[in-house]
């Protein structure tokens, strides 16, 4: 068996308005750990633009890597189906990336390590574990704030965020209208969803009207 290799998996967008979610994960080896703490591999959310896409080049240069993207619409068609959630489609969508990392590194140990989306870390990584391949030397866990405390969920962090914030550019180019970050949070969201409302495909519909100063969906 192969040295062992850690796994991170953290998405960016989850909580928007406005535009995707994307999910990223990461490999390392010890190598690549102690390469992301020398160049100041953190929280995505903690890095101005400029050194984050600096460190997503890189990362994408040195690490495999894979990323999933979900759009408004399923996002929304999760939200409201009937036995589906965020959730859900969230932890769908992590397992089939780490389906393609095990299917990359079968005979490698491997270590895990999942963002959690709820407190229930327990269950997450047991969902998780039951959507990805039986391979006894690939531990799956979750952490809360994982991208906090862990390099390659940091790394994965910043991939996450990278490919959203290219894909919330094209977006804004394409609508020709400069709606900000897609938070409900941000003045100029909540200006575009003021004046437009939700004629473009980059809402999602499934937030509830006049609920964009709080920032919450239907379920």
């Amino acid at each position: 068996m192969q040295t062992q290799l850690y796994a991170g998996i953290d998405e960016a967008g989850r909580g928007c308005v406005l535009g995707p979610m994307a999910i990223a994960i990461v490999a390392a080896d010890e190598k690549d750990r102690r390469w992301f703490a020398d160049i100041g591999v953190r929280d995505s959310k903690l890095l101005v633009p400029r050194i984050r896409e600096d460190l997503a080049k890189r990362i994408r240069e040195r690490c495999w890597h894979r990323i999933v993207i979900a759009q408004p619409l399923d996002i929304d068609a999760a939200v409201q189906s009937e036995g589906r959630s965020l959730n859900t489609l969230e932890q769908d969508l992590m397992s089939s990336l780490i389906r393609d990392f095990q299917t990359s590194f079968a005979d490698t140990s491997a270590r895990i390590l999942s963002d959690a989306i709820s407190r229930n870390t327990e269950k997450h990584a047991a969902r998780l574990q039951e959507l990805s391949h039986a391979i006894p030397h690939h531990i799956i866990i979750a952490r809360i704030a994982a991208d906090t405390h862990d390099k390659t969920v940091g790394a994965a962090s910043i991939l996450a965020k990278s490919e959203r914030e290219r894909l919330i550019s094209l977006a804004r180019e394409e609508i020709g209208y400069d709606f900000g970050s897609g938070y409900c949070s941000d003045p100029k969201t909540v200006q575009y969803l003021e004046e437009c409302g939700r004629e473009h495909a980059i809402v999602r519909q499934s937030w509830k009207i006049g609920a964009w100063g709080v920032g919450r969906s239907v379920r």
